[in-house]
């Protein structure tokens, strides 16, 4: 059916209707072209240390999912808070891929893999902060991660404004939106044990820790799609009806 566009009626409906596919059609090409900083994205760490900085970082040898990781070893008490693994943006690690605004990007969790050596089971730790490393947000798995043995740490990216965020401790005076709107660098860790330098294993042993799969999951905002669908919509019928 072809629409008379000469009544008065008719042109005003015409118009809107044109008004109205130009606006969403626009807006679905603007978001469905933003590409976003961050992606979800894994660092195997298969050829090297993909320049995650640490004094005595290396890249490891094959064993964990038939490919490589990163190790470092230790004495607990010569690790200060504890960071084993840095990986700053700004000095290349991994390509910068976990550089950017997690809010805007909908990035929803962070995940990593850890072993280590000692007598006891400990607990490891993320930290994110900003590419001056400072602001951070320290985030802590209170799940025991056992000797010996390749552990998934799994960390939500999210705010709860009435507690903080899961399992995060501390925005270091910010905020999750101020920390989260600009990442540049990510570090893992452990916790120290309360009491080690009690315990003469602990306090004199040198650990080893290695770590694997750092990953970030982005899931994409539905809006965008949904625009650029209702956009196309549009298009096919202006032209049914023109």
């Amino acid at each position: 059916m072809h629409l008379n566009k000469n009544t008065p009626l008719n042109r005003a409906l015409f118009s809107f209707r044109t008004r109205l596919f130009t606006a969403g059609f626009a807006a679905g090409l603007i978001l469905v072209g933003h590409a976003s900083a961050v992606t979800s994205f894994t660092e195997t760490f298969d050829n090297d240390n993909a320049s995650w900085g640490d004094p005595t970082g290396s890249p490891g040898g094959a064993g964990h999912d038939a490919g490589g990781f990163i190790t470092t070893s230790g004495a607990l008490a010569d690790l200060g808070q504890g960071v084993l693994f840095r990986g700053n943006g700004s000095a290349g690690a991994s390509g910068a891929a976990f550089s950017g605004n997690w809010i805007a990007d909908g990035v929803s969790q962070f995940s990593v893999d850890v072993r280590h050596n000692s007598q006891v089971p400990l607990s490891f730790f993320a930290r994110f902060a900003s590419p001056f490393n400072f602001p951070g947000a320290t985030a802590v798995r209170f799940q025991p991660v056992l000797a010996n043995q390749w552990t998934t740490l799994t960390f939500n990216i999210a705010d709860n404004p009435a507690f903080g965020a899961p399992n995060f401790v501390t925005f270091e005076g910010s905020s999750f939106d101020g920390v989260f709107s600009n990442i540049g660098r990510v570090q893992v860790g452990v916790s120290i044990p309360d009491g080690f330098e009690n315990n003469p294993a602990l306090a004199n042993g040198v650990f080893t820790f290695d770590m694997d799969n750092a990953s970030v999951s982005v899931i994409p905002e539905p809006s965008g799609v949904l625009l650029a669908m209702a956009g196309g919509m549009l298009l096919m019928l202006r032209r049914r009806r023109s």
